[in-house]
C-alpha cells in the first residue's frame, strides 16, 4: 500500500471506513470511561489482561504485541506501566534469552475478572437493539476477513 492513487477507494469503502472509525471511537471511549470508573483501568490494559488470560496466563512479548496489533515498543511501555501496578510481571524465557514472557499475576487476573462484566455491559448497551444479530454476524465476518487479509501489510 503506497497511497499512489492507482487504486482509489470507492465511495462505499470510504463510507464503511468512516462508519467503522466513528463506531470504534465511540465504543472505546465508553469502555475507557466505564472501566476507569469501575475498575481503575483503561481498555488497552484490559486487552493486555485478556490476551494473557486467553494465552494461558503468559505470552512472549512479541506474541503479545502481535495479539494487540501494536508495536513491540508500545507493548513494552504498556507492560512496563502494568508491571508497576502489579498486574503483570516479566520473566526471561530460559530457552531463548532474547525473549521475555509477560505473565498475568494474581492481582492482574482479579482485575481482568472485575473488568469483564463492565466490558460485557458496555458492549451490550452499545449494540443494544440498534443492530440485528444477523447484521452483527455479517459485520463480524467482514471485519475478521479484513483483519486477516491485512494483518502485517503495513
Amino acid at each position: 500500500m503506497t497511497g499512489s492513487g492507482s487504486f482509489p477507494a470507492t465511495t462505499v469503502q470510504l463510507a464503511a471506513w468512516r462508519a467503522l472509525y466513528r463506531a470504534d471511537a465511540l465504543l472505546v471511549a465508553a469502555l475507557n470511561e466505564h472501566l476507569r470508573a469501575g475498575v481503575g483501568i483503561v481498555y488497552v490494559e484490559r486487552e493486555v489482561l485478556d490476551a494473557l488470560h486467553r494465552g494461558g496466563g503468559r505470552l512472549r512479548m512479541g506474541t503479545l504485541a502481535a495479539e494487540l496489533m501494536i508495536s513491540r515498543s508500545g507493548t513494552t511501555r504498556l507492560v512496563d506501566r502494568m508491571e508497576k501496578c502489579g498486574w503483570v510481571r516479566r520473566e526471561s524465557v530460559p530457552e531463548d534469552r532474547r525473549s521475555t514472557w509477560a505473565e498475568l499475576t494474581d492481582e492482574g487476573r482479579d482485575v481482568f475478572h472485575r473488568a469483564q462484566p463492565v466490558v460485557d455491559a458496555v458492549v451490550a448497551t452499545f449494540f443494544g437493539k440498534h443492530v440485528s444479530t444477523v447484521a452483527l454476524k455479517t459485520c463480524a465476518l467482514a471485519l475478521t476477513t479484513l483483519t486477516d487479509a491485512n494483518r502485517g501489510s503495513g
